[in-house]
């Protein structure tokens, strides 16, 4: 392929994506039946789940797409995560190359649609039922077939967006729905600082700037962050050479965030169906007050979420990175960690810098999600009320940037191979 070639299959592809994007978007303004749009205000007080669905969706509205990629991206973590306990899918995952990864995508989307069914006929059933007046059964029916045609319609978007080899279609449709959200957000603002006098106005744009400008070096920080384990060859312990003058280049490097925002998403999915019977359990309760209520709900939803944070990260890594399996490749391939016995040794001192990694990495989490609540009142920003929402961001930006990196230079050597 020559040079002109490659470049209009690269328009090609970012135009694929981009009218995917627009569609995914387009079904979030598409209404469920019987239901008002503006319904995630009205909800909030009733139940978490909306406000968590706000962060995803990027809007206050309730469409047949708002369930979105949710479902899917839970379905895809319960496969990673049961994989390895289970011979027959990890033989699939291990064994079977391209078929058994596909059998694998087939359970995915299985899952996925069950996921969606369970959250559509909750919706349905305890959150839009309470605030509708003319609810009926075949009104929730309606409801749960809409929602999970939306998710399903969203799962397949997201897997033509990765087939594309440009990014990961999943968090490129969380990246456009968080920025569908952005002039909302922008609106606010404005509204806060309309009246003000000159001085009042720059001083609260440059503390949010400031803060913001922090935040984000923070995030891209902890992003690109990795531990070095050094190795050396056998070779090279063989060899009567001075310390300083062996070859430590090769190393294998551990990432600090090596589950991404994956522990964030599942544990808000999961701390949602843990409090909504909190909530209920304490309405039933006469001699608690509301203020209370709210106090003890709020209390138990900052312990929850951060154990389930921290919990999920570390669970994620001790599947994904083997330490096993990383010890007996070392020892095929003839290489050891300096001042490392080979064999057991080695396999514990992986697993524990690896829990030490995840476990860090998840209390970083825990408290870029929970930094906005506990000094919200004293930076008083709005732009990213969730923090979260800015690391899928710089998350899928770097993510995404590396791809197309990756593309365009394939694409050359595939040029000067020819």
């Amino acid at each position: 392929m020559d040079q002109e070639t490659i470049k209009t299959l690269f328009k090609e592809k970012i135009l694929k994506i981009l009218t995917l994007l627009l569609l995914i978007r387009v079904g979030l303004y598409i209404p469920v039946p019987g239901v008002d749009l503006d319904i995630f205000e009205k909800g909030q007080s009733i139940n978490p789940f909306f406000s968590f669905a706000k962060t995803l969706v990027g809007n206050s509205f309730l469409g047949i797409g708002t369930l979105g990629i949710l479902p899917y991206i839970n379905a895809s973590i319960i496969i990673q995560l049961v994989t390895p306990l289970f011979p027959s899918l990890e033989k699939l995952q291990k064994e079977d190359g391209a078929l058994g990864r596909q059998q694998l995508q087939r359970y995915t989307r299985y899952l996925t649609f069950i996921w969606a069914l369970g959250l559509s006929t909750g919706i349905a059933v305890f959150l839009i039922k309470p605030i509708c007046f003319d609810w009926s059964i075949l009104l929730g029916l309606k409801i749960v077939i809409s929602l999970t045609v939306g998710s399903i319609l969203s799962m397949w978007f997201a897997e033509l967006i990765t087939e594309k080899g440009l990014g990961n279609g999943s968090s490129m449709i969380i990246f456009v729905n968080i920025v569908g959200g952005i002039p909302n957000n922008l609106s606010a603002v404005g509204d806060k600082i309309l009246g003000q006098n000159l001085f009042d106005t720059f001083l609260l744009l440059f503390k949010d700037g400031v803060f913001y400008f922090f935040i984000v070096l923070t995030i891209i920080f902890f992003q690109d962050s990795y531990k070095k384990i050094q190795l050396i060859s056998a070779r090279q312990l063989s060899t009567e050479v001075n310390e300083s003058s062996k070859n430590l280049n090769s190393f294998i490097p551990l990432k600090l965030n090596q589950g991404g925002i994956m522990p964030l998403v599942f544990s808000s999915t999961v701390s949602t169906a843990l409090i909504i019977p909190a909530q209920l359990a304490l309405s039933s309760i006469s001699s608690i007050n509301n203020s209370l209520g709210v106090q003890i709900i709020t209390l138990y939803s900052f312990a929850l979420n951060t154990f389930l944070i921290v919990f999920f990260s570390c669970f994620y890594v001790s599947l994904v990175l083997k330490p096993k399996d990383m010890a007996d490749n070392l020892s095929k391939m003839a290489y050891g960690i300096p001042n490392v016995r080979p064999g057991r040794a080695t396999i514990t001192y992986l697993e524990k810098i690896s829990n030490r990694l995840a476990f860090v990495s998840g209390v970083f989490l825990a408290a870029l999600t929970f930094f906005p609540i506990i000094l919200g009142n004293f930076f008083q920003f709005t732009l990213f009320k969730n923090l979260t929402s800015l690391l899928i961001l710089i998350g899928v930006i770097t993510d995404t940037t590396s791809q197309i990196q990756g593309y365009l230079i394939s694409s050359r050597y595939g040029i000067k191979k020819t």
